[in-house]
This record gives C-alpha cells, structure tokens and sequence, in this order.
C-alpha cells in the first residue's frame, strides 16, 4: 500500500465541509481524523489505534495532529512491501527515532 505522506499538513473536510473526526472505515483500511487531520486515537482500553490501519494488518501509520509521529516505533510499517519508515513530528528521524533529531539527509 502507498504511504499517505502526502497528507502532511493537510486538512480533511467531510462532503459538508466540516472537519473529518473519527473513524473511517472501508473495505480494506480505517483511517482515523482528529479535528479534520490524520491523528491516532486511543481505544477505550487505553491501546493507540494508528491513524491509518488496513484490516489485514499489514500497512500502519501513525500520525499525530497532521504529521507522521511515533515516538518509540516506525511511524510507517507495511510487511507486504517489507518497509519502515521512522518519522517524529513529521520529520524523517534515524530508525529508532534518535531522541527527535533529524536525520543526516533533512536536517537544514
């Protein structure tokens, strides 16, 4: 599956022009908005839900308000293309995510 990097910094409306909040679901993803961003949310059993998820597990994103973000993990993960990719606050960071530092290749 194709990464929604795209999105970055992008708002969502729904068809009446409001902020997409909530859970999206299609027949092969869930994608989750906060505010009409890409956001992760939390389960009612305190689990981290990714922003984008397909239902057989096999791409996750996580995001946070807008931007690629995980702390601890990939924010990208798909095993059928055998990729990760590790972003903090919508910056590529080292894998392992470096304490936020950039990496080599974007810092400015």
């Amino acid at each position: 599956m194709k990464s929604f990097k795209r999105y970055q910094y992008r708002g969502v409306p729904t068809e009446e022009g409001l902020p997409a909040n909530g859970d999206y679901i299609f027949p092969d993803v869930t994608i989750r908005f906060k505010d009409g961003y890409l956001s992760d949310s939390v389960d009612e059993e305190g689990h981290v839900l990714p922003a984008i998820e397909t239902h057989d597990g096999s791409h996750i994103e996580h995001w946070k308000n807008g931007v690629l973000h995980c702390e601890k993990a990939p924010a990208i993960i798909d095993t059928r293309d055998n990729y990760e990719e590790w972003y903090q606050e919508g910056r590529p960071v080292p894998p392992g995510g470096n304490n936020g530092k950039l990496a080599d290749s974007e810092a400015v």
